[in-house]
């Protein structure tokens, strides 16, 4: 069994995952996505983080005023520059109603994912509100990046195995090709050689 992610201690709460590597590719058309398969790796969360990060998402509050402070000097700065260029017409009053937009949108943004995330929590029994909340926090400390290739993560559990491939590929947001690759390596299924 794996140990815990984070902190090293007894690997409670088990995932096996697939990994997807996608990278971003920039040319005359626009921005364009490659995706491929990795590997399945095996992660856990201990229980003691898993209750630690389920804490966090019942009471958002408390860690909400890291991910607001951002934001708040955002507003505060268009505040500011709004209030110095008030009587002049100058461009600098449309710099300071650019920062209160964005200090007032990003501040909204991160309450209501709060709140979204609290309502679920909330909403489930005692231990399947632990395990997602070991899911949770599995995503945020796991690899993000491998190499120039952002890292995502399918789980291998029953929930993920009764999507079809185009349900995998909506969830996931994954390219319809990968979508099938997926679906038949999580079901075990031998893709045909190419000639």
């Amino acid at each position: 069994m794996a140990d815990c992610l984070k902190c090293g201690g007894v690997g409670d709460y088990p995932f096996r995952v697939l990994e997807v590597h996608t990278l971003h590719v920039r040319d005359l058309d626009g921005e364009k996505r490659v995706q491929a398969l990795g590997d399945f790796r095996e992660y856990a969360v201990c229980a003691a983080c898993a209750r630690e990060r389920l804490d966090r998402a019942l009471h958002p509050e408390r860690s909400a005023a890291r991910k607001l402070l951002p934001f708040l000097a955002v507003l505060a700065f268009g505040l500011i520059v709004t209030a110095a260029c008030w009587t002049g017409g100058s461009a600098l009053r449309l710099l300071g109603a650019a920062g209160i937009f964005c200090g007032c949108a990003g501040s909204l943004s991160v309450l209501r994912a709060a709140g979204r995330e609290k309502s679920v929590c909330a909403s489930l029994p005692p231990e399947e509100a632990l395990a997602q909340a070991a899911w949770t926090h599995l995503l945020e400390i796991a690899p993000k990046k491998a190499g120039d290739h952002d890292l995502t993560y399918i789980p291998v559990n029953p929930e993920t195995l009764a999507l079809k491939n185009g349900d995998l590929g909506i969830v996931y947001d994954l390219l319809p090709a990968v979508a099938r690759q997926a679906w038949n390596r999580l079901h075990g299924v031998e893709e045909p050689e190419k000639s």
